[in-house]
């Protein structure tokens, strides 16, 4: 996952606790506005309709009083009735109107008589007392709950009855709820009895956990009991004068309504973003996806690519699931060249046809595009037999020319190397063998296919060791030069000696010049360790010099990379001046292949090398590229005859033999020097001077050897 990836997780994730907090807080905070507003509201009416309730008993007493003190001034049982009779049709809200005697007889308003209920509140009225007596059923209508306000009524300081006022509460208290309007459920409660509710509604239907509730509100005079917060559903109670506890419940259904209504609409809000940010995650990992195919799709073959071949290859070489296939490594040859020769379109379009070819041929089989000009084919196990038959029509695939257009058509052939898996393989070892094998057939021309062979893993084992230790060698002093004398046959004398590289490693021990040197030439370290060569070569001939030795020349191998460097001249004739030697005491072998690549500008090199005293020789010819007219291009003064040239003749090559007489005759003819390389033999040196060679080098006058050994055999006397 990249980095923006997850950036833009973590964003989406910020913004849902972002809109999921917010919602709760809307949701807190709506519903604590409703419910406070419920808390507001139902305390108003609730202080209103005690206080309703509070002046109508401070109004009844208040009246009880003024009959009270009436009472005292009349003197007979005849004026009393009558007048408590007048006064209870003036006073709706009394039930009944009466006047005690201290001997506990109710003389009542309508004339009844009968013995006093609720004595306790008789006998304290009696002491002088305002008391509002508990309830009891009511005497003319018993299916009636009433309380009695008492007043005690004196004369001349003397107590000599009670006036009693019945009221029926649950009455009373009725029509002032209905004239309150309240949202809720009132309750008028005494002794933990209800005597009202409105509507009629029982408490504990009302109310859950009745009795507990009841309970705590006879602890204190007013409070709020919490019943179901996401109802807004409290209890609010308030005690009135005469023990009156008015209660309201504030259950209201719309305002639970109202409070759902929050929630959910909140909810909505969450459920939404949520499948919003569902759907951008869908879409990011659906991108995600994209890009990641196309991370694992070649562009223009639509081939999968490396990324996908490694992610395969792991899991087919998971030893829970192994089972045997061999991969297929195709390399075309000498793309690079199609690619410069024609330009990287049509290089492209290669590419694709060939891509088009392989799959056309192995319809069933994975294939993979895995680098610039790279294709892997994936086959299930098959016998030797029958993997040797697919990679060899894989390359007569490409014996046809390729049609590129209606026009155009190239022939272009590929390499294939081959690698089996095993238990115990793993993605990088495959792909690694079957690169040896790959380069193991383009070594051996091309157009053909090779199986990997642990042979050839130790020999390509080596070679990477060899790259990784060569890099190091020059800053390691690992690098060190030997001399190889060239034998004059007509003065029967040394004339010169060739300085010849060598690596010996402290890992690798001695390695061969023809193993370490191409990969300083591929590696553009030949340039640096050219330079040190140079250096070397130089201060050596110095020595010599001081020592008396000047009758010889020097020969250095010049590489075309050194020698085409922009700062070659201007090195060389820095380190001839900084070793004070004489330059015409050099000689720098270069190989055709200079003359190939850039022939003017290796001929202006070459003149200025001649311009500064320093001799030119011609290595290595009859290789490679070879042609007389070289001879007569390049301001060169001898030439260097391949060892080839008499190994051949050896085995009788009569063209050989005859081509070897001709570059012997025209270069001196040209008034140029031979040296014959790679002279071993008696019998071949009789041959060559018989043929008119002028000079020898080989193991037959000596090896290289380090600088002490090479001046001794100057001194020594040769073929007399």
């Amino acid at each position: 996952m990249s980095n923006r990836q997850i950036q833009a997780y973590l964003l989406l994730v910020i913004i849902l606790l972002t809109v999921v907090t917010l919602t709760i807080f809307n949701y807190k905070t709506s519903k604590d506005f409703v419910l406070e507003t419920v808390k507001k509201e139902n305390q108003v009416l609730l202080d209103n309709f005690t206080d309703e309730t509070n002046k109508f008993s401070n109004e009844r007493v208040a009246e009880l009083e003024l009959i009270a003190d009436y009472i005292a001034l009349t003197q007979t049982e005849k004026e009393i009735v009558p007048f408590l009779k007048k006064q209870q049709e003036k006073m709706p809200f009394f039930a009944s109107l009466g006047f005690i005697t201290p001997e506990g007889e109710v003389l009542a308003g309508d004339g009844s008589r009968f013995k006093v209920n609720q004595q306790e509140s008789f006998d304290r009225a009696l002491q002088g007392e305002l008391v509002f007596s508990e309830l009891f059923p009511f005497y003319q209508d018993s299916t009636q709950l009433v309380s009695a306000i008492r007043v005690p009524v004196s004369k001349d300081g003397k107590i000599i009855g009670v006036l009693s006022g019945v009221v029926n509460m649950g009455n009373i208290v009725g029509a002032i709820a209905a004239d309150s309007n309240l949202p809720g459920t009132l309750f008028l409660i005494r002794e933990n009895q209800v005597v009202f509710s409105t509507p009629n509604q029982d408490f504990d239907t009302v109310v859950p956990n009745g009795a507990r509730v009841l309970s705590k509100i006879n602890e204190t005079e007013q409070g709020t009991i919490l019943i179901d917060e996401n109802k807004a559903h409290y209890v609010m109670y308030q005690r009135t004068g005469g023990d009156w506890t008015v209660v309201v419940d504030t259950y209201k259904e719309k305002t639970s309504q109202q409070i759902s209504s929050i929630f959910w609409r909140n909810t909505l809000i969450v459920v939404l973003a949520i499948m919003i940010l569902c759907g951008i995650l869908y879409y990011l990992k659906r991108n995600e996806q994209r890009e990641e195919n196309m991370l694992k799709r070649d562009l223009l073959t639509n081939l999968p690519n490396r990324v996908m071949l490694e992610e395969r290859l792991t899991k087919e070489l998971n030893p829970q699931n192994f089972k045997k296939f061999a991969l297929f490594f195709i390399n075309l040859d000498r793309f690079k060249e199609i690619n410069e020769r024609n330009g990287y379109q049509l290089g492209d379009r290669v590419l694709f046809e060939t891509s088009r070819k392989i799959q056309s041929f192995a319809p069933r089989n994975e294939l993979y595009r895995v680098g610039g000009d790279e294709f892997v084919l994936l086959v299930p196990a098959h016998s030797e037999e029958e993997l040797r038959s697919l990679g060899l029509g894989l390359v007569k695939l490409m014996e046809v020319p390729m049609e590129l257009s209606a026009t155009e058509s190239m022939w272009v052939t590929f390499s294939v190397g081959i690698r089996k898996s095993q238990l115990g393989d793993w993605p990088d070892l495959m792909m690694q063998d079957a690169t040896y094998a790959v380069q193991e057939a383009k070594k051996q021309g091309g157009n053909r296919f090779v199986f990997f062979s642990q042979e050839l893993a130790n020999q390509n084992e080596r070679v990477r060791l060899i790259a990784n230790n060569v890099v190091h060698a020059l800053a390691n002093q690992e690098f060190f030069m030997v001399y190889q004398p060239v034998y004059d046959l007509s003065t029967k004398n040394i004339t010169s000696y060739e300085a010849l590289l060598r690596w010996k490693s402290p890992i690798i021990g001695q390695v061969s010049p023809a193993e370490f040197i191409p990969l300083l030439e591929e590696s553009d370290l030949i340039i640096p360790v050219g330079k040190w060569i140079l250096r070397q070569v130089t201060s050596q001939l110095n020595r010599w010099e001081v020592e008396g030795h000047n009758d010889f020349h020097l020969a250095v191998n010049i590489s075309v990379k050194q020698m085409m460097h922009p700062d070659f001249l201007h090195d060389v004739k820095m380190i001839i001046q900084e070793a004070d030697i004489s330059a015409h005491r050099l000689i720098f072998e270069i190989t055709e292949t200079i003359a190939v690549q850039n022939s003017e500008l290796a001929n202006q090199i070459l003149t200025e090398l001649n311009n500064l005293g320093v001799k030119t020789a011609l290595d290595d010819f009859g290789t490679g590229y070879s042609s007389l007219s070289i001879l007569k291009t390049l301001p060169i003064q001898q030439v260097k005859v391949d060892r080839s040239f008499i190994m051949k003749i050896e085995l009788d090559d009569e063209k050989s033999l005859v081509i070897l007489q001709g570059i012997l005759d025209i270069a001196r003819n040209l008034g140029m020097t031979t040296v014959m390389e790679g002279v071993e033999t008696n019998e071949q040196l009789d041959l060559l001077k018989k043929m008119g060679a002028q000079k020898i080098q080989g193991f037959l006058i000596s090896q290289a050897v380090v600088a002490e050994l090479a001046i001794n055999l100057k001194n020594q006397k040769w073929m007399h």
